[in-house]
């Protein structure tokens, strides 16, 4: 939708328009004739310092020859060494540009509803009806909206209302654990594959895929029933949902992700789907890509444990997604006829303010993990 949010360590959250400026592309100065400064700032707020900040839900934003007729949406925000993640929503009523250049900004910003949590908070990740937050003992927290509730009077707020479904944890017990310990497994990035299934990653370097988690289930799940892999010592740094792939030799489909770390890997990985004859849904990790951040130290001096953290990547993006096909069309065998397409493009952004860009392809030397 041309939208997009920033946030800083200074507390300032900020609503872009990538596409136009709210005044008018054509607007000149009356004065000079010149035209004006494009404004691509829609709101603006300043907070306490923001650590993270997840969409979790679009909304909508239309604009017209005269105006801004919607603006809407909502996120979330997290703080470092806070407990609570701040939901926000994003709203405007219909006004024309005039109106708009008498005004700092088109839309208002503001706090709807707090997630409390016992630890503090690293990492966290939205869908429109649910919010995984990470916390930095391990534990990762799944949320979900609550259902409008009818009473006589009714409830406005019902559907800001959330509930926390389910903890998962790396612990097999509640021993008491040293803080050096539950350090090593602070949650340092989340990130949803679909509805039900999720990847986690860890300050110690593990990857962890939880996959439909029976909705029946405890409210306190353990590490067994997550795909696991430890990629590395150093910590994850990010992860991001890639499109769906399909093996080359079984041509089966495999939801797929890339995870980077502190050491300057970044690593993309495929989930097999279940199998059916397997009680405990346990699926099958590869990894099917490997990438190293090949930039060097600037000084030639420095150690090599102080070169790595150079090298660490801090950042990743999907530039375009690729799709595994249409599935529009059926086979003989009733099943959807697919071609293959994967073709994201990746963004990976380190410590020294580097950008590299790579197409993640599978390799035959592809392993299980």
């Amino acid at each position: 939708k041309g939208r997009f949010l920033s946030a800083g360590v200074g507390g300032d959250v900020i609503l872009w328009d990538s596409r136009c400026d709210v005044i008018g592309e054509d607007s000149d100065d009356e004065e000079t004739g010149m035209p004006l400064e494009r404004v691509h700032v829609l709101a603006k707020f300043n907070y306490f310092e923001i650590q993270q900040v997840a969409v979790l839900d679009e909304g909508s934003y239309v604009r017209n020859t005269y105006g801004i007729d919607q603006c809407s949406g909502s996120f979330l925000t997290s703080s470092p060494n806070e407990t609570d993640v701040q939901i926000w929503s994003i709203t405007k009523e219909k006004k024309t540009y005039d109106e708009y250049a008498n005004e700092a900004y088109v839309a208002d910003m503001n706090p709807i509803h707090e997630l409390e949590h016992d630890a503090p908070i690293e990492s966290i990740a939205a869908m429109k009806n649910r919010i995984l937050t990470g916390d930095v003992v391990g534990d990762v927290h799944v949320w979900v909206r609550g259902r409008r509730r009818s009473s006589l009077f009714g409830n406005k707020n019902a559907n800001n209302n959330w509930t926390k479904l389910r903890k998962l944890t790396p612990w097999k017990s509640d021993i008491v654990r040293t803080p050096e310990e539950m350090a090593e497994q602070s949650v340092k990035a989340l990130c949803f594959l679909d509805g039900d299934t999720f990847v986690s990653g860890t300050k110690s370097g593990t990857v962890r895929v939880w996959n439909h988690i029976d909705p029946d289930a405890d409210f306190v799940v353990h590490k067994s029933r997550a795909s696991s892999v430890k990629v590395t010592s150093r910590p994850v740094t990010d992860i991001r949902k890639l499109p769906v792939i399909r093996d080359p030799s079984t041509a089966e489909e495999c939801m797929a992700f890339s995870v980077s770390f502190a050491d300057g890997r970044m690593v993309s990985l495929a989930l097999y789907p279940d199998d059916p004859m397997e009680e405990v849904k346990n699926n099958e990790l590869v990894m099917f890509h490997v990438y190293r951040n090949s930039s060097s130290s600037s000084t030639a001096a420095a150690t090599a444990e102080h070169a790595e953290s150079e090298n660490a990547i801090n950042a990743i993006a999907v530039l375009e997604d690729g799709s595994v096909g249409s599935s529009n069309n059926n086979n003989n065998n009733g099943s959807s006829s697919r071609s293959s397409s994967f073709n994201p493009v990746l963004i990976a952004g380190d410590e020294n303010g580097s950008i590299q860009t790579l197409k993640p392809k599978w390799n035959s030397l592809s392993a299980s993990v």
